[in-house]
């Protein structure tokens, strides 16, 4: 109230008139920077001095309430303060990095303490997909946004396309966001692997080209096995990654495999194709459609047994064998597996027999004798497959009187009739 009422004594000095008169015009607000509304009980100004209500003549008070109210818009001092604003913000200190990873990673603290540890991991999103910042329906040209900021060294201004430029530039980006909603909901039908909710046997495709700009369109990838393996560090506790198992080849022959981690599946898939394909080996065939000799062997805790068979017989093997055989070009074989059916140790044991036989030219140089045949279609009659490089041997091969063959009691009891059905002990109703 007293800043008022010294607001009120200086009203004559600044509109230069005398005590008690005023100039019907409209005067601003800086002329009273701290002036508030008036109360109704308070001194009145005649002739320059104060004085208590009701002891003066009170009409110079009301001359000046009416001017008050009807010419100065007086309010509350908050209001004449201009709203405060900050040239900078959360937003504008910080990186696009940064705040990428405040929302997608849990803090320095919560790590520690073991917070978000099993959450599904977040990806990144770019929130200008399909935007171009300063793009608009009026089609002005913004140097350094949707323009270049130089144009033969010059420094280019603000400009506006045509209407037709206008109108072809929306009309590609309609056309473009079409597009990619489309792929969107396009579902990716994938070939049928060995069943329907698993991965295995389904193809991948050819392996990536190389660095040197190699290609590699004649071979094809099989998964083999997809597996979530979990790691248990001290910072992240129980991390997932997937690990991934895929064989490749050309069906002549070539072919490997390999393993591919990694924590997204499809970035597995990648890894695994692309490794495979440095550790190709060349497999021998018969004829190109079967393996030389018969087969057996032992790796760790499985056992495998691959047997020779004619042409048509086709492949009766363990599903991974089968698609093992295909990706080398093998077509007609057997092969039973007994004991652990790991699939990685089995992968290994596959390639390591196959690797490991011997061709029949090999086995003519080793014994220096003719290597012969015996099929079912020519009788009794040999046929020569193989002859030795060197000098022919005239003693024949020693036999031995014990026969070092390991014989399987499966194959022995199969062969004597020995071997019951498993539907034999059934009892049937009577008919």
């Amino acid at each position: 109230m007293a800043a008022a009422v010294r607001a009120v004594r200086c009203l004559p000095t600044l509109c230069r008139v005398r005590a008690g008169h005023f100039w019907s015009r409209q005067l601003s607000l800086s002329t009273f920077p701290t002036a508030s509304v008036l109360a109704s009980k308070t001194t009145t100004v005649s002739n320059g001095a104060l004085s208590p209500w009701g002891t003066r003549d009170d009409r110079p008070f009301t001359s000046l309430s009416r001017l008050l109210q009807t010419q100065c818009c007086v309010s509350s001092p908050s209001s004449l303060l201009g709203q405060q604003r900050r040239p900078y913000s959360f937003f504008t200190k910080l990186t696009a990095d940064e705040l990428w990873k405040g929302v997608l990673a849990e803090s320095g603290a919560g790590a520690r303490k073991g917070r978000g540890k099993r959450s599904k991991k977040r990806r990144r999103k770019d929130l200008n997909r399909g935007q171009i910042i300063g793009e608009g329906h009026s089609g002005f040209l913004w140097p350094g946004l949707n323009a270049p900021l130089m144009k033969n060294g010059v420094v280019q201004t603000i400009a506006q396309r045509s209407k037709e430029e206008q109108e072809k530039v929306e009309a590609d980006m309609m056309q473009q966001r079409e597009e990619w909603d489309r792929k969107r909901k396009i579902k990716v039908k994938r070939e049928r692997g060995w069943s329907g909710n698993t991965w295995g046997g389904v193809s991948l495709g050819p392996p990536d080209p190389g660095p040197n700009g190699e290609t590699y369109e004649d071979f094809d990838t099989r998964i083999l096995e997809v597996r979530n393996v979990f790691n248990m560090t001290a910072r992240e506790g129980r991390k997932k990654s997937v690990r991934v198992l895929v064989a490749v080849g050309n069906g002549k022959g070539a072919a490997g495999f390999a393993l591919g981690r990694a924590t997204e599946r499809i970035d597995a898939f990648r890894k695994a194709k692309n490794k495979a394909i440095q550790y190709l080996r060349y497999i021998e065939r018969y004829e190109d459609h079967t393996i030389f000799h018969d087969i057996s062997l032992r790796f760790k805790r499985t056992h495998i047994k691959m047997k020779k068979q004619p042409r048509g017989y086709g492949l009766h093997c363990h599903r991974a064998i089968i698609t093992i055989c295909r990706l080398i070009g093998i077509r007609d074989m057997y092969a039973k597996v007994s004991g652990s059916v790991n699939m990685l140790n089995l992968t290994r044991g596959v390639f390591q027999g196959l690797s490991c036989q011997e061709t029949h030219q090999q086995l003519a140089d080793k014994k220096a004798l003719h290597v012969v045949e015996f099929r079912e279609e020519c009788g009794p009659l040999p046929i020569v497959v193989a002859s030795p490089r060197g000098a022919l041997r005239k003693d024949p091969e020693p036999e031995d009187e014990v026969s070092d063959i390991r014989l399987d009691w499966e194959d022995v009891k199969s062969t004597q009739g020995m071997k019951r059905s498993v539907w034999a002990g059934v009892k049937r109703a009577a008919t």
